[in-house]
């Protein structure tokens, strides 16, 4: 390992750690915007150690962190030899594990609802934290682009009669002392992807399989992570630091709770209306209707206004995937305007917007 050299850092009981390199804005507003909601669910008198390793410590100077600086040795070298990015977590927590008693590693795309020392709380011995439950093995084994590993998991005794829980790693609790849960979990990775592999999760399988036969809480209730929304919650974080920079400061962690911390959805009643309004539709069409009309349905709020968008733009990708004939019959003529077969959105001033948003995407 080829960590640049720095000092040596003091080792607290507690550590939040982050991964982060190369230098799009869009996950570098994603740790920012984490950090400061752990720092904002912090009761009084609480304080947090939190660590970033990454090849850009400079984006985080002001910041209340510890940066440890990665250069491209590192994340070459933790990449491994069959060249699988997710690699790097799993040896990112591996070498966080030597700085701190317990570490609670998070992706950069997730939210704290509560103080990150409720989840340290429920690390201990024997007992691990991840992100939250999503499947059994018995449930996806026989699915075809998990065949391969399936292969993989019976030369260790798994088959769907003798299955285990697969967990999301984006959360990820562990102690100084699980450093052989780590290199089980890295040699795993190394051995499910020497050849081609068809998932890109090998990673967190890897990790949940090395923790079968241990205990394993679920931090769902304590964080928000919003991977399947991202779209979402990029524009609003955009926004955030537009409107307040990145310069660290304390009304900069409470400026953060202005900022929802889900999607924008209509309301109950709003989604029931849309529904019916989509009744007779054929069914990809229907799909269609329920993104455009739900965008225009979002509640009112500075930072829904900036977002909502993100329902239209998952509806340009199924018309992207519809047919040249299934297009134009959508459409209508050049400046037909709202389809006529369609039900109308909410805002009557949004079926422009709506329709110049989505010509322009088909030409992209």
């Amino acid at each position: 390992m080829c960590i640049r050299d720095r000092p040596p850092l003091a080792k607290p009981s507690h550590q939040l750690l982050y991964l982060i390199y190369g230098n799009q804005d869009v996950y570098r507003r994603e740790a920012k915007f984490s950090i400061l909601t752990a720092l904002s669910q912090l009761k009084a008198g609480e304080s947090l150690c939190i660590r970033v390793m990454t090849d850009r410590p400079q984006d985080y100077l002001g910041w209340p962190v510890e940066t440890i600086t990665l250069d491209e040795q590192t994340l070459t070298q933790w990449q491994g030899e069959n060249g699988y990015t997710h690699r790097r977590k799993a040896c990112a927590i591996a070498h966080g594990l030597t700085l701190a008693d317990k570490t609670l590693f998070v992706d950069t795309d997730t939210l704290f609802l509560k103080s990150p020392h409720r989840v340290f709380e429920l690390i201990e011995p024997g007992q691990y934290v991840m992100d939250g439950f999503e499947y059994d093995w018995s449930y996806v084994c026989q699915r075809a682009d998990y065949l391969k590993l399936g292969e993989h998991l019976q030369a260790h005794g798994i088959c769907a009669d003798n299955s285990f829980k697969l967990y999301n790693s984006g959360l990820c609790g562990v102690r100084a002392s699980d450093a052989p849960l780590l290199e089980a979990s890295i040699r795993l990775i190394d051995e499910w992807t020497q050849h081609t592999f068809d998932i890109h999760t090998i990673e967190q399988i890897a990790i949940s399989f090395a923790m079968r036969d241990q205990k394993v809480r679920e931090a769902r209730k304590f964080v928000h992570h919003y991977f399947a929304d991202k779209r979402f919650f990029h524009a609003m974080q955009a926004h955030f630091f537009t409107l307040h920079g990145e310069v660290f400061g304390p009304e900069l962690v409470a400026r953060c709770l202005d900022v929802p911390q889900v999607k924008p959805v209509p309301s109950p009643w709003q989604r029931l209306r849309i529904k019916w309004k989509l009744r007779n539709q054929r069914k990809h069409v229907k799909k269609v209707g329920r993104d455009l009309l739900y965008g225009s349905s979002a509640p009112e709020h500075p930072y829904y206004d900036v977002c909502r968008h993100g329902w239209w733009e998952s509806a340009s990708r199924e018309i992207r995937g519809w047919n040249e004939a299934e297009q134009k019959r959508f459409f209508g003529a050049k400046d037909a305007g709202w389809p006529k077969h369609f039900p109308r959105p909410a805002k009557r001033a949004d079926e422009k917007t709506i329709i110049a948003f989505l010509r322009q995407r088909m030409t992209h």
